[in-house]
């Protein structure tokens, strides 16, 4: 063997092993990005989950009470979430705007809303008070920034 091909397959091997690292860090890269995507739809369904068990809760302990919600994660500038109670159709719908992204989960409520209500979470304001009224003889739980 002459000295140049020894050096000639050398770098092909080199510029294989290359390649091959190259495709692993894509790989992990993407992979990555869907665990993040992942983990932010966990967080704000199991927090869906809480907000409507809680309204549960709150109205069947009746006028009065109150229980604080926080946010399931640090909100940065720009990010927020808007919890929504929707007389309608009696639904608790949760909309996240995380990384430039909007996700959306609704939840139907074991109990009858009487009132549409809403709040914004965001950098500033990150817990939600969730309170029973009582007006008419009737019971209701209304979503808002402070009891």
């Amino acid at each position: 063997m002459r000295k140049g091909q020894i050096s000639l397959d050398f770098l092909f091997a080199v510029t294989l092993v290359m390649i091959t690292m190259l495709n692993v860090v894509y790989i992990a890269t993407s992979e990555k990005g869907n665990a993040e995507t992942f983990d932010v739809t966990a967080r704000l369904k199991v927090f869906s989950v809480d907000i409507r068990d809680t309204v549960a809760k709150v109205y069947a302990s009746g006028d009065g009470f109150s229980v604080r919600k926080t946010s399931p994660f640090p909100l940065k500038s720009g990010e927020g979430i808007v919890i929504r109670l929707n007389a309608d159709d009696d639904t608790i719908t949760v909309i996240g705007i995380i990384g430039g992204n909007t996700y959306t989960v609704v939840q139907k409520s074991p109990v009858p809303i009487y009132t549409d209500s809403s709040v914004q979470l965001n950098q500033d304001t990150d817990e939600v008070w969730i309170v029973a009224r009582e007006e008419g003889g009737v019971t209701y739980v209304e979503i808002q920034t402070s009891p």
